[in-house]
């Protein structure tokens, strides 16, 4: 009974402040956007996109272990970070490292106060069941690489359960055909049972608040460059991202 009400407690406060730091946090960076030169903006939302997602991960007690440290770019002018993809933490555990832009399911920008700091975030939207969305995704990520952005992408479309990495989709990668950029492979591992699978966000949002703790290892590999077509890195990227999978698995299992 005691273990049953501290669960509902922790759920209440992280659920509560949730919603009340991310009002909060988009107040500010609008207010601080306003005040400063418009050459800045950028620059001042990444600060505190990263401000936001870094004070999230320590209110829902998630606890990231990393390998190695981040290696700073070797003069590309755009990064993709290519990830597998296990739960909705996968995204403010990249954006907390990398910053930059997510590719998203398009539902995330009609979400409460999520989807308006998604949609402040120029969060890339696509709805993978209409080719119209998925032409339109490609469009916008090819306009962010070329002014240099940081775009994360998680190519196997979905979450999933387990260490095993699916067949990674295209349609991310021929956005970059041809720009000079780097692609950064990120394997992550969760404690099985904490991934997104099978349930509802508001579902998953309640399970992942009521932990006391959730641990989550990164690895991180060496990045790939290419000026011809990005879409033939798919395989070779997907094969990366599986062996940081299994090094995150055992990064994890260890104690320390």
């Amino acid at each position: 009974m005691a273990r049953r009400l501290v669960s509902h407690v922790r759920v209440s406060y992280r659920a509560s402040g949730l919603a009340l730091l991310t009002v909060a946090q988009l107040g500010a960076v609008e207010l601080h956007q306003r005040l400063a030169s418009g050459d800045h903006a950028d620059g001042i939302f990444d600060r505190h996109m990263r401000l936001w997602v870094r004070t999230l991960l320590r209110l829902f007690g998630v606890h990231v272990r990393q390998s190695p440290a981040l290696a700073p770019r070797k003069g590309a002018a755009a990064r993709m970070i290519v990830a597998n993809h296990r739960s909705p933490i996968d995204i403010a555990v990249l954006l907390s490292l990398f910053g930059g832009q997510i590719l998203s399911r398009a539902d995330l920008s009609q979400w409460p106060i999520l989807g308006r700091a998604a949609r402040k975030a120029k969060t890339i939207f696509v709805d993978r069941d209409q080719s119209a969305s998925g032409a339109t995704a490609i469009r916008q990520i090819r306009r962010s690489l070329q002014q240099g952005a940081t775009i994360t992408v998680f190519p196997e479309g979905t979450t999933f359960a387990g260490d095993e990495v699916r067949p990674f989709r295209k349609g991310a990668f021929v956005g970059a055909n041809g720009l000079d950029e780097e692609f950064v492979p990120v394997g992550l591992a969760y404690e099985p049972g904490t991934e997104y699978v099978d349930e509802t966000f508001v579902a998953h949002l309640q399970r992942s608040a009521a932990r006391k703790r959730t641990n989550v290892a990164v690895c991180m590999g060496t990045p790939r460059t290419t000026k011809g077509r990005a879409a033939e890195l798919a395989p070779l990227l997907q094969q990366d991202v599986q062996n940081l999978v299994v090094e995150a698995r055992k990064l994890l299992s260890t104690r320390g």
